[in-house]
Parts: C-alpha cells; structure tokens; sequence
C-alpha cells in the first residue's frame, strides 16, 4: 500500500505547469470564449485532439463554452511555440536522460472586435518518466481555461 502512495506521489509531481502573463485579463461573469489552436511546431494529431477535448470540456463544464453565434464570444487564440514528446517506450527505458517532455504555447484573449484582452505563455514539462503525455497535455489545456476563465478581483 505504501509503495502504491509513493508511486502515486511521483507520477502527479512529475509534470509542471507555469504561465507568465504578458496582459492580465478580468473576465466578466457572462463571459463565453471559442478558440483556435495553431500549431507551429508539430503537435500530433493525437495531442491535439487530447488538448481540444480538455478545453471542450473545461469550457463547458464551467459554463464558459461559447455557440458558434455568440457575437460577443472572446476567442482563446492558443499557439503551439514548442511540442516535444519522448516516445513511450523511451520515457519507460531512459526516463530523464531522454530529455524532458514539454509543451509551450502562446494564448492570446480577443474580443470581438479583434483587440487583445489579454495574454499569456503557458509551458509544461515533465521531467520524469512516470507522468503520462496525455496527462502533460491536459495539464496544459487545464492551465489555458484557468488562465481565461478565473474572476480576477482588481
């Protein structure tokens, strides 16, 4: 039992998410957001669908998911700087020697007039070889919507 909490322990502490925010963005309770995802840098097909479900269903699970005719809908423009994952096989056999997983995008709040509200640089890494890529990624989509979505008090 012990050896299953310790195991538990290092598989969540092993990916981290920072932002550094360029333009904080206050959001209004009414607020609703669409977004778009351009990838500069190679994400898979697979880590795309993983980011989008996770925002798909952050978005909606806190109310914030915009219908396609929303006119005052703020659009989460989210681009992928950096996308590194090691294979499977090689994060199990060399872990941390392989080098880090990590993923970087720079997500933009626009209104509807097009005018930045805000902006921020969202980077995850996982250093080690217990956390998962899918778990990187949604790490990541989670730290997009909290971004966008969190009341800030002024």
């Amino acid at each position: 039992m012990r050896l299953m909490i310790v195991v538990l322990a290092l598989a969540l502490s092993a990916c981290g998410t920072s932002s550094q925010v360029r333009e904080s963005y206050s959001r209004a309770p009414s607020d609703k957001f669409t977004y778009e995802v351009v990838n500069t840098d190679g994400m898979s097909d697979e880590g795309l669908t993983i980011l989008k479900t996770q925002i798909d269903s952050m978005l909606a699970a806190r109310g914030q998911r915009a219908a396609g005719t929303e006119l005052n809908a703020k659009k989460l423009n989210i681009e992928i700087t950096n996308y590194y994952m090691r294979h499977g096989a090689t994060r199990f056999f060399a872990g941390i020697m392989a080098g880090r997983d990590s993923i970087r995008s720079t997500v933009k709040i626009t209104d509807a007039a097009g005018t930045v509200v805000g902006q921020t640089d969202v980077d995850s890494k996982n250093a080690t070889a217990w956390g998962t890529s899918s778990g990187l990624i949604e790490g990541h989509a989670a730290e997009i919507v909290d971004f966008a979505t969190a009341i800030r008090k002024n």
